[in-house]
């Protein structure tokens, strides 16, 4: 083990070091490990137990139906809540202490989960939602670690990724092949919580060293903001959960709320009078656009392509641990693909911003034309799909992430008006929660095969048949203008 003390330092984050960087980025890898654990956990199963334990009686396809709805509400009220929790821990919590809390109420929002009436079911999602949104400070305070001229600090955050996609990659085999299929998928729960209790204890042993190793300390308005937030949380919890128990509702106050803010940053581009900004503005919002559209698609794993796993696909082992393969792939590739972009640049080949935003929407979509066209010339009538495809599926899926994901936070700083970053920040991040709603609204098309019939494998192969030929339509048109994309952006790249 390396380890090196730093003495008579200016800064406070120069303290103890651990492998060669701070020693507090080490405990929040930790804290990270075990909240995505805890959170990938449980997603692995979710809409099939969904489906199982509260919709049974509606019959298979009703079932799946509003299990896909149901899921992809609280996913995206996950992704919606950090942009109101970035704002408490800015202005009330601090950023220490909304994290700490945020991993706390975790814990009874999982075990609420657990309970076997829908009510309980809804109040632990709403709970689980808006704790979520405490948790924003985590990606923060990887970065307090380090200064900004510090040359670990990239490491650090690939660190952090690396730390997401390992709990990612863990959590399905202990959840829900080791504990819930063995014990029961209720069990699955807890056995998140149990993981989302290791983190928060290892983060309160730790919390006064973190706070003090912040630039300016961690300010908040004292002792009495946290109750003052319980309090807000308590009372949002019931419209939350009431919200979730009416998915067209709330899709459409999705909708709505995004809606609004393109049409502020409208508003706030004619205001300014600056063409410049307002070029850079149209750039954005068409590469949002792509990414709406490319995490759709991707989304399927949580929704449609889990119930297709469980339905139609034969292989060795529980159809939960295909939820391992897309984290299992970003760990392996990664890296590589980390080295070849530099690797193309040095030879002046590596594609644009918007043509990597195009080749991330090609592979998601060959990625269904794979799965349709085995379902269709590859498997007997009323057969099974070999477990190699979907597993097929996945990397095409994860190859399309890499090249696309990476570079979006970076170029919403680039394009966005310094005064609005922050917001721009936060409409990007919305677009996940958009994602959602619209992969759980593609979903449900898979419950019905053309015509009305009801549900079966040819219902996947013709909604996977479209979503390629959509994907490949919207790869073709982003590849297409990325000169004219590239020309908005003036001179981002």
């Amino acid at each position: 083990m390396s380890r090196q003390i730093v003495a008579n330092s200016d800064s406070p984050r120069e303290a103890a070091e651990l492998w060669g960087h701070p020693r507090q980025l080490w405990m929040l890898l930790g804290v990270t490990v075990g909240f995505n654990f805890a959170f990938y956990g449980f997603r692995a199963y979710l809409a099939p137990y969904i489906a199982q334990t509260f919709y049974a009686g509606l019959g298979p396809a009703s079932a799946q139906r509003q299990a896909d709805l149901l899921t992809s509400g609280l996913l995206a009220l996950m992704y919606a809540t950090p942009i109101v929790g970035g704002y408490v821990a800015d202005k009330f919590l601090g950023q220490v202490r909304s994290l700490v809390l945020s991993l706390w109420l975790g814990i009874p929002s999982l075990l609420l989960m657990a309970l076997p009436s829908l009510f309980g079911f809804e109040m632990g999602t709403a709970l689980f939602a808006l704790s979520a949104g405490l948790s924003i400070p985590l990606t923060v305070l990887i970065g307090s670690n380090y200064d900004k001229s510090d040359p670990r600090r990239e490491g650090g955050y690939t660190l952090f990724y690396l730390a997401i996609n390992l709990g990612a990659f863990l959590a399905p085999f202990v959840c829900a092949d080791f504990v819930g299929h063995r014990f029961g998928y209720r069990w699955g729960f807890i056995a998140a919580a149990a993981a989302m209790a290791c983190a928060a204890g290892m983060l309160q042993l730790r919390a006064r060293k973190l706070q003090a190793a912040l630039p300016r300390g961690d300010a908040s308005r004292g002792p009495m903001a946290t109750i003052w937030v319980m309090a807000a949380i308590a009372a949002l919890l019931y419209p939350l959960a009431l919200l979730l128990s009416m998915p067209q509702v709330l899709s459409a106050v999705m909708y709505v709320l995004m809606g609004l803010l393109v049409l502020y940053f409208i508003v706030s581009s004619v205001r300014r009078r600056d063409r410049l900004q307002t070029r850079r503005y149209i750039a954005l919002l068409l590469l949002f656009s792509a990414l709406v559209l490319f995490w759709a698609l991707s989304f399927q794993g949580v929704t449609s392509l889990n119930f297709f796993a469980r339905d139609y696909v034969s292989a060795p082992f529980d159809y939960t641990l295909f939820q391992s393969a897309n984290p299992l792939f970003i760990l392996i590739f990664a890296p590589l693909l980390a080295m070849l972009w530099p690797w193309l640049g040095r030879r002046g080949k590596d594609p644009s911003t918007t043509r990597k935003f195009g080749i991330g929407l090609l592979l998601v979509a060959l990625s269904y034309g794979l799965t349709a066209a085995a379902i269709r010339y590859a498997t007997p009538s009323g057969g099974r799909v070999a477990w190699g495809v979907l597993a097929g599926c996945y990397l095409l899926q994860t190859l399309g992430e890499l090249a696309l994901s990476p570079i979006g936070y970076s170029l919403v700083g680039l394009l966005a008006a310094p005064q609005e970053t922050s917001l721009a920040m936060g409409g990007w991040f919305f677009g996940y929660a958009l994602a959602y709603q619209l992969a759980g609204a593609i979903a449900t098309l898979t419950t019905a095969a053309p015509g009305g019939a009801e549900a079966g494998i040819a219902a996947y192969a013709h909604v996977y048949g479209v979503l390629c030929a959509v994907g490949m339509g919207a790869s073709l048109v982003y590849l297409l203008a990325a000169p004219y994309l590239k020309k908005l952006m003036h001179g981002v790249h």
